[in-house]
């Protein structure tokens, strides 16, 4: 014979499988909004590795346009500029990486004279945490290699310049690039604000380029 199941114990019964429900109910939702932050984290890494990649193709021009002035000027205070130019642009590329790779942030390696890669990465990450990077990331690289064409066009200009030409369109370049990378800064200054080893690292980038546009139009001024 079947045994029934009366009253209270109905009741109990009742309950237990709504709790039980509401339970996995609760623990879904609590799923889907781990997701939900794991992707936005993805997502702002993504935007902080694009961010660093610019910063690395603005100094990537910078030493491509002193490797430049270094092949073509016969100015020695042009020379000595550009000299200049080329080290403390290849001393902050090799602090942003320095800096990059403690927070395990992915860098491209940009040489204006070659092919283009990147290293680094995302790492092991969860699955919704890589979606969200990986989908940011969408279209990077023809976006890296259409800011790379143009990068090689200002190049190519000054390259068909000789004399005191070159070295007018030469500082006359760094000087408008100056105003371009300073605002750069600026955003990255304004946006990742919270992170004080990242804020001290673009305070010293911005009075790099602010004193390096400054000293080009200088020099600019003495050749009129």
């Amino acid at each position: 014979m079947a045994r029934k199941i009366r009253g209270g114990g109905v009741a109990a019964l009742a309950a237990t499988l709504a709790f039980g429900a509401m339970t996995a109910a609760l623990a879904e939702d609590a799923d889907k909004k781990v997701k939900k932050e794991q992707k936005a984290v993805g997502e702002a890494a993504a935007e902080r590795t694009l961010y660093v990649g610019k910063l690395v193709l603005f100094d990537a021009k910078q030493v491509a346009l002193g490797n430049l002035a270094l092949e073509k000027s016969q100015n020695p205070e042009v020379r000595a500029f550009a000299q200049k130019l080329v080290d403390e642009r290849r001393q902050h590329m090799s602090d942003l990486r320095t800096w990059a790779d403690d927070k395990s942030i992915e860098v491209a390696n940009i040489d204006l004279s070659g092919p283009s890669s990147a290293t680094g990465g995302s790492g092991s990450a969860p699955p919704a945490m890589q979606e969200g990077f990986d989908k940011k990331m969408e279209g990077v690289d023809e976006r890296l290699n259409k800011a790379i064409t143009e990068a090689e066009k200002d190049l190519d200009k000054l390259r068909e310049k000789d004399g005191k030409d070159f070295d007018k369109a030469f500082l006359s370049r760094v000087a408008d690039d100056g105003k371009k990378g300073q605002d750069l800064v600026k955003d990255g200054q304004k946006k990742y604000s919270s992170d004080a080893a990242f804020i001290a690292l673009l305070s010293k980038t911005r009075q790099g380029i602010e004193r390096e546009e400054t000293q080009a139009k200088d020099l600019e001024k003495l050749m009129r």
